[in-house]
């Protein structure tokens, strides 16, 4: 009689532990971001320079392949557009970002809870086009791209996201900017 009590608490037991196990969850592997970029559009030509402040909706989905390492999806749409200025004088021209999509490895460590710092290397295809007059000429292009930022945890599944980030840079010309992003964990 004293095995079958053993017998049945080492049952009850088993069930407890199994049914505990089955509510902790797997530590969340996937997210996605949305956002808005201030992007500053610098331009040198010799001692010409051209300067515009597009802004742009952005976009992020990424997988933790590590605690310290992710891989991001990157798309980015232009929002608005901002008249171009040479060497300071407005120009009449505007410029906008028409879209930008790629990729980054993010690495990136736990300063507490509730923060997280990370920095961003990727490569990104932008095009940008410039109008007047009812004319618009537009080009693509593709560049390395980078950047560092903060995540700021709400809960454990989503976060408040503040970066800088370097879309474009090559020939006298770049694109970067600061963004603000809201992101989700699931």
């Amino acid at each position: 009689m004293n095995l079958s009590y053993k017998a049945l608490a080492a049952a009850v037991l088993s069930v407890a532990a199994a049914g505990a196990q089955a509510q902790v969850q797997a530590p969340t592997k996937m997210y996605a971001e949305i956002g808005y970029a201030a992007i500053g559009l610098d331009a040198t030509d010799g001692t010409d320079t051209l300067k515009a402040s597009p802004g742009a909706l952005t976009g992020v989905f990424g997988y933790q392949l590590h605690p310290n390492l992710a891989v991001e999806g990157f798309l980015g749409l232009g929002l608005t557009k901002d008249e171009i200025e040479l060497n300071g004088a407005p120009s009449g021209v505007n410029a906008k970002i028409n879209n930008a999509y790629g990729f980054f490895i993010k690495p990136g460590f736990k300063v507490s809870e509730g923060v997280e710092l990370f920095a961003r290397l990727g490569y990104l295809r932008t095009k940008l086009s410039v109008s007047a007059g009812g004319v618009s000429v537009s080009d693509t292009d593709t560049s390395a791209a980078y950047g560092v930022g903060v995540n700021l945890n709400l809960t454990k599944t989503s976060y408040l996201q503040a970066n800088w980030t370097s879309y474009y840079k090559d020939d006298g010309a770049k694109a970067q900017g600061v963004a603000l992003a809201y992101g989700m964990r699931f």
